[in-house]
């Protein structure tokens, strides 16, 4: 797919995450998508990796369970014939403790497959208020 039609379709699963609906962010995916959320694996419950779209719907329950996102901002896009970079900022409250926590550029790979569906999905991120929080 263009680059352009990539930062689109990552757009939409923005804006259906911000609405709640999983179904239509699962539909932009291939049923093999890989989701790796590496940072803070073994303290963070949502962390680790997930594979197909159950995997996906599992980690956002674990999410759901543990946070609210409060804000999502999609502050820009990099992107080409199959990748795409998207540079978001988001806050956050903890639900176990009730921690805010704001991430001021969190990136996240999205790549795609040559279906023109999400393939995997990579996070990267400076952890250390989110850890600090999440340990209290």
């Amino acid at each position: 797919m263009p680059a352009q039609e990539n930062t689109q379709a990552i757009k939409g699963v923005y804006a259906a995450f911000k609405r709640g609906d999983r179904a239509a962010m699962l539909a932009a995916c291939a049923d093999d998508v890989k989701l790796l959320l590496e940072t803070g694996v073994g303290e963070l419950p949502w962390s680790g990796v997930y594979e197909g779209q159950a995997g996906i719907s599992a980690q956002q329950d674990l999410l759901a369970e543990h946070v609210e996102v409060s804000s999502l901002e999609e502050l820009d896009f990099l992107s080409s014939e199959n990748q795409v970079a998207a540079v978001i900022q988001v806050k956050m409250t903890l639900k176990k403790n009730g921690s805010k926590v704001s991430i001021p550029r969190y990136v996240q790979f999205w790549t795609f497959n040559e279906a023109g569906q999400i393939a995997s999905i990579c996070e990267a991120y400076d952890p250390t208020e989110l850890l600090a929080a999440w340990r209290r």
